[in-house]
C-alpha cells in the first residue's frame, strides 16, 4: 500500500472541533500523521456516526438534518454533497459509495499529488 500522509498540523481544518482525540485513536503508529489507511479509517467511522438507524446506509435526511453538517454549511450545499456521493442515485449513501468519496476526497486536496496533504492545499474556504 502506498503511503499518504495528512500531517497533525491540519487537524484543526478537519471540520470537526472534537475530532482531535478522535483522531489520535486512529493515529496506529503515533507518529503524528495519517497514512491512506489510518485516514480512511477516521472517515469511515464518521460516516458511520450518521449511520441512525444502523442499516449500513445513509438517508440523505440522515446526512442533512445532523446538527455537525448543520453548523457546517448550508442545507442545499449538504444536499448538493449528498446527492454527489449517491451515485446511483437511489437516495441512500453506501458504504462503498463512502469509500469512493474518501478516495475522491484525498485526492481533491491533493493538490501536487504527493500523497500528502499540506495547508497550502486546502480551500480557502476551510
Amino acid at each position: 500500500m502506498k503511503k499518504i500522509t495528512i500531517l497533525l498540523t491540519l487537524l484543526p481544518l478537519l471540520c470537526f472541533a472534537q475530532i482531535d482525540e478522535k483522531w489520535r485513536l486512529f493515529d496506529k503508529d503515533n507518529n503524528n500523521e495519517l497514512n491512506y489507511q489510518e485516514f480512511s479509517e477516521l472517515r469511515i467511522a464518521q460516516y458511520a456516526e450518521l449511520d441512525v438507524n444502523g442499516d449500513s446506509q445513509w438517508a440523505r435526511r440522515e446526512f442533512v438534518k445532523r446538527e455537525d453538517n448543520m453548523a457546517h454549511g448550508r442545507i442545499d450545499s449538504l444536499r448538493g454533497k449528498f446527492k454527489r456521493w449517491d451515485k446511483n442515485d437511489d437516495g441512500l449513501w453506501s458504504i462503498e459509495e463512502a469509500e469512493k468519496a474518501i478516495i475522491g476526497n484525498f485526492r481533491w486536496l491533493d493538490k501536487n499529488r504527493d500523497r500528502s496533504l499540506s495547508i497550502n492545499e486546502f480551500p480557502a474556504q476551510f
